[in-house]
């Protein structure tokens, strides 16, 4: 499975430059994506909380077109792109973790470890631009989940 990052500030882009990426990656294989979501709190008095004080480690939402959200107790981006790299994924587009020992695809300038592309300006991204990021994603060396101690 091969994984790029796509980080930046706030209100930068990130959604739509994964949105469209995705759109790219679709008649290339199956694609999945990881948001981090660091603010996302479980509503207090919600299902979702519900079945997490109730003991459950992984809640799974599956909605009417049979759309799959999952929250994990504690989960990591690692368990995340295990999970998509199981359920037989060959690309995966991650939002977020700026920290992380991805490679990256940076809005807005900032400075992260991993960097492979910085991209000016915001969206509309021009669609020579996204054939150009999903090319270098495609050129990565495949997801290794880091070994555990």
């Amino acid at each position: 499975m091969k994984v790029i990052s796509v980080v930046g500030p706030k209100k930068s882009g990130k959604t739509s430059l994964v949105e469209a990426m995705v759109r790219s990656l679709e008649g290339r294989g199956r694609v999945g994506t990881v948001k981090s979501m660091p603010d996302h709190e479980i509503e207090d008095r919600g299902d979702t909380r519900r079945h997490f004080d109730a003991g459950a480690e992984v809640v799974l939402g599956v909605g009417k077109d049979g759309v799959t959200l999952s929250v994990s107790r504690g989960g990591s981006l690692d368990s995340a792109l295990k999970a998509l790299e199981g359920s037989g994924v060959d690309y995966a587009v991650v939002e977020g973790f700026k920290s992380s020992d991805l490679p990256k695809i940076v809005l807005g300038g900032i400075d992260v470890p991993n960097s492979i592309r910085m991209v000016d300006g915001g969206p509309p991204f021009d669609e020579r631009l996204i054939e150009e990021l999903v090319e270098l994603l495609m050129t990565l060396p495949d997801y290794r989940s880091p070994e555990v101690g």
